[in-house]
């Protein structure tokens, strides 16, 4: 094989190489917080012992989310219960709640829902780039490269976009809603991708915000 040959082989692996580890490290999805909101009345002191529901009918899914959220919750001072633990049959009904936060005198209740999923429309306009193209001489029986200009066409990507409302409930007087948001998730690869990304940014926010405590070093 000439050397130039090798040089543009080499080049071109380099490039794949580059982009597919690009593609691993930022995965396969993009999750977002928006229509967050936070009750400006809400003083604290912050959120320390909290009941975490997930509405799913997928008894699975349920445990899978809740788990999660506690996990994570308690790596920020939270005694986090997921509610399956007091209700294994299925998600708990208001009263089911209440009494609970009688009970287990929970001072905090996150309700994690799914919304509608959307789907969106992306534009990418059409450009112009240089590709090389490997020619071969007979005559002088060697390998070289010539430049072409290639136009590509504007395209439209339809994206799926996953939504969550998360809602974040304090129990001691006043009460009511504290917090709430919305996590919105595009083309996910799976639900564990999905969940993995929404609770990576609803704690850390719930935490700037002073729902929760900040994370324990």
């Amino acid at each position: 094989m000439g050397t130039g040959l090798k040089t543009v082989f080499g080049q071109a692996i380099l490039v794949i190489c580059v982009a597919f580890i690009a593609w691993e490290v930022s995965g396969c999805t993009s999750t977002s917080l928006t229509n967050m909101w936070r009750d400006q009345s809400f003083t604290g002191p912050p959120l320390t012992n909290i009941l975490v529901i997930a509405v799913k009918k997928d008894p699975a899914k349920r445990r899978i989310w809740e788990d999660g959220l506690a996990a994570e919750l308690s790596t920020h001072n939270v005694a986090a219960t997921p509610s399956y633990r007091l209700f294994p049959d299925a998600v708990p009904d208001t009263q089911h709640v209440v009494d609970a936060i009688r009970e287990k005198k929970y001072d905090g209740v996150l309700v994690v829902r799914k919304l509608p999923t959307e789907k969106s429309a992306r534009y990418a306009p059409g450009y112009v780039v240089t590709r090389p193209v490997i020619r071969y001489s007979a005559m002088s029986q060697t390998y070289y490269t010539i430049y072409r200009t290639v136009v590509e066409p504007p395209t439209v990507d339809t994206e799926k976009v996953v939504r969550h409302a998360i809602d974040v409930w304090a129990t001691k007087e006043p009460g009511g809603l504290v917090w709430t948001g919305t996590g919105e998730t595009l083309d996910p690869a799976s639900g564990e991708a999905v969940r993995n990304e929404v609770t990576d940014l609803i704690i850390p926010e719930l935490a700037r915000q002073g729902i929760i405590p900040n994370k324990k070093e």
